[in-house]
């Protein structure tokens, strides 16, 4: 099968909707971060592919320090530095973590070495920002049909009734292999791992906000080490 860009599966998507919702997400992502994010600060993204999110990010504010790192990925912005894993990034050194669209293919344990690390490399200031995809409600069958497309199969990975469980709502089984899958993920979960180690300062959804999350294709924490002001 032929492989597919980063951008062309998101920001430069020939699906109009998919190319909408990731372009507004990504443009969230840019906001939130601008704004958390002090003078000549540093940002680290978790999970940063080939760091679209940190060059745009570089574009709107050229004094942050930009960092990505991520395992399976080449950069291929020259402005920005990789670390080979945040075990190398200093403590205490960091004002805004970033793990964009990420999670989802972490396994539990993954998870929590990523809040651990988020512990130790974020100022008592700082922010862990994550985002994830909705995997229920509205959003879900033009998700699946999206990925018909793009992989060009007549074969989805849902069945009819997972597929009307996820549009109500339902619990649908998680594959044991979140790499390759969205199927089933549930951003409450992750939402309530997360609170158990940062208090949980905001959230947001993307691309329809002010409104539910079911209606929403993408969802924002802002987190913070607990005791922060």
């Amino acid at each position: 099968m032929r492989e597919i860009s980063y951008e062309a599966q998101t920001v430069k998507s020939g699906n109009p909707l998919a190319r909408f919702a990731h372009r507004t997400r990504m443009t969230m992502a840019t906001d939130l971060v601008t704004g958390l994010c002090p003078m000549r600060g540093t940002v680290v993204d978790f999970g940063a592919g080939p760091g679209l999110f940190l060059h745009t990010l570089g574009e709107a504010r050229p004094d942050i320090t930009l960092i990505g790192h991520d395992k399976f990925m080449a950069p291929t912005f020259p402005e920005v530095k990789y670390a080979e894993s945040l075990d190398g990034v200093a403590s205490h050194s960091v004002d805004v973590l970033t793990s964009f669209e990420v999670c989802e293919h972490l396994y539990a344990s993954e998870v929590h070495a990523l809040l651990d690390d988020a512990a130790r490399i974020l100022k008592a200031n700082g922010a862990l920002v994550i985002s994830v995809p909705i995997m229920y409600g509205l959003a879900i069958a033009p998700k699946v049909s999206n990925w018909m497309i793009r992989s060009r199969t007549l074969k989805s990975e849902y069945t009819p009734a997972e597929l009307l469980k996820s549009m109500v709502g339902i619990r649908v089984e998680r594959p044991d292999n979140p790499r390759i899958t969205h199927k089933g993920f549930d951003f409450r979960e992750l939402r309530d791992v997360v609170s158990e180690r940062f208090a949980i300062d905001a959230a947001h959804v993307s691309p329809v906000p002010n409104a539910p999350w079911w209606i929403s294709s993408q969802y924002f924490m802002i987190c913070r080490p607990r005791g922060s002001v």
